[in-house]
């Protein structure tokens, strides 16, 4: 993304907030939502989008998929070679999540895999034979408890976020299920540009466009598609993004797990077997606030035994989608 602009202007702010919560709401349930007129706020939209400081993308769930289960990978490097060996990396087509750390590790990965074999093969025979690694700890995701798409909360008005979740709808509960050849392709093309019209989206894929509309919504519906607006949070005015692993008495599990998902400062928790017992991932304002969530969040939750820190440095991957190139 480009570097130029530090900060966004309140109502680019509360656009983006929007777009995280409903990413393919129309330009007017956008713009009743962040006071402004529809002209306005497309204009202000596309001038982000074309700035390369937003992107609208949707990616499949890969347990609703079918796809397999995540892995996070935690890597250390040789000193000097963390930025390549995370750009190498993040061009793998099952590495949904990429970022450089502080901390006990240089990099941190989350990896899609088909099976612990798959996984074998991808570890010993690829993953480690990569210039530059010295190490890598794994740890399976046992259970998934919040992946967040919205995290840059009282950016809007609850009212008017709470108007754009019902414009959204809830996802259903279904059983995983792949994809067919057509819904790839659909994915694929929604991948580039979520916002992507119906039509575009017809024209593309060469069916008719309530054929392309149902098809849309009925993934969406059951959560094969997921979307994610990806920004930095510094344009947001979020400064610090925190990757913890958290070791928990196992009977106080599940409650630690259930108070941090219910935090909305924080993007992602996992209950892990490995290196952790919870793996989570926070987004703050500044250091204050991470003193703040350090002492007051995570210092209160139940059956804590140890937790390691490392401040995400560059984002290279999320969401299937390049971020950021590593420096």
């Amino acid at each position: 993304m480009s570097d130029e602009p530090a900060v966004l202007d309140d109502l680019d702010r509360r656009i983006v907030a929007a777009l995280q919560t409903h990413a393919r709401a129309s330009w007017q349930q956008i713009a009743r939502a962040v006071g402004s007129s529809d002209s306005t706020v497309a204009r202000r939209a596309h001038r982000l989008f074309a700035s390369d400081l937003v992107r609208v993308v949707a990616s499949t769930d890969p347990l609703r998929c079918a796809e397999g289960s995540p892995v996070l990978i935690q890597v250390t490097c040789r000193v000097g070679r963390a930025p390549e060996v995370a750009a190498q990396l993040a061009r793998r087509p099952d590495v949904r999540f990429a970022a450089l750390t502080t901390g006990s590790f240089d990099i941190v990965l989350e990896l899609i895999v088909p099976s612990q074999r798959a996984l074998a093969r991808v570890l010993f025979d690829e993953i480690e034979q990569v210039d530059g690694i010295l190490s890598t700890v794994t740890e399976t995701v046992i259970a998934q408890h919040k992946v967040a798409h919205v995290w840059s909360h009282g950016t809007l008005p609850a009212e008017a976020a709470q108007a754009l979740e019902a414009d959204r709808g809830v996802i259903d509960e279904i059983e995983p299920k792949p994809l067919d050849e057509r819904d790839r392709a659909l994915v694929g093309i929604l991948a580039q540009d979520a916002r992507c019209s119906f039509a575009d989206i017809a024209q593309q894929l060469g069916v008719s466009e309530s054929m392309a509309k149902r098809r849309v919504e009925a993934l969406t519906r059951e959560g094969r598609i997921r979307y994610t607006t990806n920004v930095r949070p510094q344009l947001l005015g979020y400064g610090v993004e925190v990757f913890y692993w958290i070791s928990v008495d196992l009977r106080h599990l599940d409650e630690a797990a259930r108070q941090l998902a219910a935090r909305p400062e924080v993007r992602y928790v996992s209950a892990t077997a490995g290196y952790s017992d919870l793996a989570c991932e926070v987004v703050l304002l500044d250091q204050d606030d991470l003193h703040r969530f350090n002492t007051r969040v995570l210092g209160e939750l139940p059956g804590v035994r140890r937790v390691d820190t490392g401040l995400e440095l560059i984002t290279v991957k999320r969401a299937y989608t390049m971020v950021e190139d590593a420096p």
